[in-house]
């Protein structure tokens, strides 16, 4: 209980106030007010007898908002009410009429009487504190103030005021503020403290307030749980990677990166922050923001010192709006396609850091669960999708009102192509009806951007009686001319990743193949329209060789310069020369390591790095690095 503090030459000397400072004083006159007609409607639950001392567990709360306040400083042991700023100063006027005290003075005068230790206002660089007396002045508020305690009564002359500290990242809310702002006031702040000598006083307060001193403490928690989650992952990313030499992390650890390598030798990163938070102190969960942000780290940087805002990128930033955004990039890394909110926007690499331009919007829909293509730096984006029992390979860019198709057929299941050249892509097909032994044939498949209507297609048999082809990826051209990579399955020798080479470059191979197709008849349906024309390549002159066979190679990339391959199996990244050679595991950890690609200059790859969060059921993405090699 606060002593009787020494008359202030600045209060009152009016017969109410000489009562007020008396204990007998103060019982007489609010029993008075309470008796007046209309008395205070919220000090009807006010327990204990009125005109008691002021006792620091009582707190009178004005909100700036239509937030309630109370439940929580009862649940954490505090004797609270709260009101609006207009409505105290009204009671207060309406009860004492020779007050002449407005705004937060009027608001104090009203808990003294009432027997509040503390008065707690919302949003406090909004209000007027200058004609209260107020230790030391009144302060300059921060912006993450959102509230401000006043002592008011026996705990003031002068009037001590708190404000609430800096949010936690990882356990917030306007009530935890209000807790802070209370805590930081004495007699509260000395429950918070282990002292020997706090004396029976301090020891029955906090007997009253120990749940919110729990809660305090688990704001400290929380901080320190997040700290070890972050510790955690660091130890996963970075400590317990045994591979040679240890790859560099590109993210944080409380951030979901996904990383980009781009033409210029620059990578992009696209960022969305984790944000931590806590409801004991001992758990934690985390929601991951509805901003993506850009970052570009130039070639050869620093990923943590050089990663720089990639503004040149829709300026920086994108807001979800539903679904989370897909990102797509042509092999080269000069285009990028960005899908969110139903919308595909397209964008080209110019000439200089991060620095994009918007090739337009695609307005032809895509279908439910349809990918959304792989763009070109032309604009082109090759997609596909199926319809009413038909598959169709198309090209659409900004501008379309339909998609243009390449070929549409019921006979065939097309994947998803990729751009070999700027006229010609290649994807996996699968029959769609087997033949008369019940065999569905797998090919690889070319198209043109020119010749619509019009597709080569190469067997899987050149595969070594492959029963299964599953992926093809871009590689740069070979010395004789176009050269992919194709992933295959057989029952007999597993799955081989095969390097493929092409007589010739891919256009004119592709050019010089259909018109030697179309100096004989077409076939009627191809002729009336009704079916693409697909020929079976002639091979000779071409090459098919397996360069891994031990592993399932997922994500296969090639250096620019076409030397080496890079591709993830079993959760880690591997490499191999794309002569053929021995396998070299870069990564060795127990991380999900995937979707790798080299930067520009051959000599780096970055990859994609899924890790669990501790004490939470989530898993992020983050991005890491390492040295090519030989």
């Amino acid at each position: 209980m606060a002593g009787s503090p020494d008359p202030s030459p600045d209060r009152s000397a009016s017969d109410l106030d000489v009562l007020r400072r008396s204990h007998r004083g103060k019982f007489v006159a609010l029993a008075a007010l309470l008796a007046t007609a209309g008395g205070l409607v919220w000090w009807n639950s006010r327990p204990g007898p009125i005109g008691n001392d002021e006792q620091a567990e009582r707190v009178l709360v004005v909100p700036a908002a239509n937030w309630r306040y109370k439940p929580y400083l009862e649940k954490w042991g505090f004797v609270a009410q709260e009101g609006r700023l207009k409505t105290m100063v009204d009671e207060l006027k309406e009860k004492l009429p020779e007050a002449t005290e407005d705004g937060p003075a009027a608001v104090l005068k009203l808990a003294d009487w009432a027997g509040f230790a503390f008065v707690a206002f919302e949003e406090p660089a909004a209000l007027d504190f200058s004609g209260l007396d107020i230790e030391g002045g009144v302060p300059t508020f921060a912006k993450h103030h959102r509230f401000a305690v006043v002592s008011a009564g026996d705990y003031a002359f002068p009037h001590k005021l708190t404000v609430n500290a800096e949010p936690s990242a990882f356990m917030n809310g306007p009530e935890l503020d209000l807790l802070s702002a209370l805590f930081a006031q004495e007699p509260l702040a000395s429950t918070l403290r282990d002292d020997p000598k706090n004396g029976p006083e301090v020891i029955v307060l906090r007997t009253k307030v120990q749940e919110g001193i729990d809660a305090v403490d688990a704001i400290v928690a929380a901080e320190a749980t997040v700290a070890k989650i972050a510790d955690k992952a660091r130890i996963l990313l970075v400590d317990k990677e045994q591979g040679q030499p240890k790859p560099t992390l590109l993210g944080g650890v409380q951030e979901s990166v996904q990383p980009i390598t781009l033409a210029d030798g620059g990578t992009l990163l696209l960022s969305r922050k984790a944000n931590f938070s806590s409801s004991t102190g001992f758990n934690a969960d985390l929601q991951l923001e509805g901003t993506w942000r850009f970052f570009y780290v130039p070639a050869g940087a620093d990923p943590v010192a050089g990663r720089v805002p990639c503004t040149g990128l829709l300026d920086g930033s994108l807001e979800e709006s539903g679904r989370g955004p897909l990102f797509r990039s042509s092999p080269q890394g000069d285009a990028l396609l960005i899908h969110e909110g139903g919308r595909s926007r397209v964008f080209k690499l110019e000439s200089g850091g991060c620095n994009f331009s918007a090739l337009g919007e695609i307005a032809v829909p895509l279908g439910r669960g349809e990918d959304p293509g792989e763009p070109h730096r032309s604009g082109r984006v090759a997609r596909v999708y199926a319809n009413n029992g038909e598959s169709a390979v198309s090209l659409v860019k900004p501008g379309d009102e339909v998609a243009t198709d390449l070929v549409r057929t019921s006979k065939v299941n097309f994947s998803q192509p990729v751009w070999l050249d700027d006229e010609v892509l290649a994807g996996t097909g699968h029959d769609t009806f087997p033949d008369s032994t019940g065999v569905y044939h797998p090919s690889i498949l070319f198209y043109s951007a020119s010749r619509p209507d019009r597709a080569l297609r190469i067997d899987a048999q050149n595969f070594n009686a492959a029963d299964d082809l599953q992926h093809v990826a871009f590689a740069p051209p070979g010395p004789q001319g176009a050269r992919l990579l194709v992933r295959a399955w057989s029952s007999e020798r597993g799955e081989q990743l095969f390097r493929v080479d092409a007589p010739a470059p891919a256009t004119q191979m592709f050019a010089d193949a259909i018109a030697e197709a179309e100096k004989t008849p077409l076939p009627a349906e191809v002729r009336d329209g009704m079916e693409p024309l697909i020929v079976p390549l002639d091979t000779r002159g071409w090459s098919f060789t397996p360069i891994v066979s031990e592993l399932r190679a997922h994500d296969p990339v090639v250096t620019p310069d076409g030397n080496l391959v890079a591709f993830a199996s079993d959760s880690e990244i591997h490499t191999v020369p794309l002569a053929g050679g021995p396998v070299r595991t870069v990564t060795r950890n127990e991380l999900e390591d995937h979707t790798p690609m080299f930067t520009a200059d051959g000599k780096t790859i970055v990859f994609r790095t899924r890790f669990p969060i501790e004490k939470t059921n989530w898993t992020l993405t983050t991005a890491r690095s390492v040295p090519a090699g030989e």
